[in-house]
């Protein structure tokens, strides 16, 4: 009869994701991998692969949770500007709330390795353009965008742009003011006459 496992492969996961989100890819080393997760070299490869493995892991771990999760506040039917206020106002009101200036792991991902490794730059490609297309879909349940496909594609990535650098400036630990600023400005942008 096997032996159970005395761990919870998801709680590994989720301390790897904490531990090269925290640190970056080049700045993760095995030993902080097996601090975090009290596991060994040979239990982990076995679990998830190489260390690259493992930061993709990672990766689409904070995909299907983080960014789903910050996504929901698009969910739902009211207007588009509505919607994204809610978006921005959950991503400044987190941070401030609970002092998280990690900013995001896919930002992360973007500058730390999308140009080093060819995997984690299809990876952070397709996420990039998920998202484009949510605001896309958004956007094209209001007007003016819903007629036209020119401005909503223009406007889905002027947002795309503010929001992702909005997290930048988490990160970067700049001032409530300047979050609130970045987040107000963004949403004066979306036109207003809803139909």
């Amino acid at each position: 009869m096997a032996r159970p496992r005395a761990f919870d492969p998801e709680d590994a996961l989720l301390k790897i994701k904490q531990t090269f989100w925290r640190l970056g890819y080049e700045g993760t080393s095995l030993q902080d991998i097996e601090g975090a997760t009290g596991l060994k070299k040979q239990s982990l490869y076995r679990l998830f692969g190489d260390k690259r493995q493992m930061y993709l892991a990672a990766l689409e771990h904070y995909e299907a949770h983080e960014v789903r999760n910050a996504l929901k506040a698009l969910e739902g039917t009211g207007p588009a500007k509505a919607r994204f206020r809610a978006l921005f106002d959950e991503i400044v009101e987190g941070a401030i709330a609970s002092g998280d200036r990690r900013g995001c792991f896919l930002c992360n991902a973007c500058t730390d390795q999308a140009q080093l490794d060819e995997e984690t730059r299809k990876f952070v490609r397709r996420q990039l353009e998920a998202a484009l297309e949510t605001f896309e879909e958004v956007l094209s349940t209001s007007q003016p965008y819903a007629g036209d496909r020119r401005l909503r594609k223009s406007k889905a990535a002027g947002l795309m742009s503010a929001y992702f650098g909005l997290r930048v400036l988490i990160k970067g630990d700049m001032p409530e003011s300047v979050l609130r600023g970045a987040a107000d400005a963004a949403i004066a942008s979306i036109a207003s006459n809803e139909g």
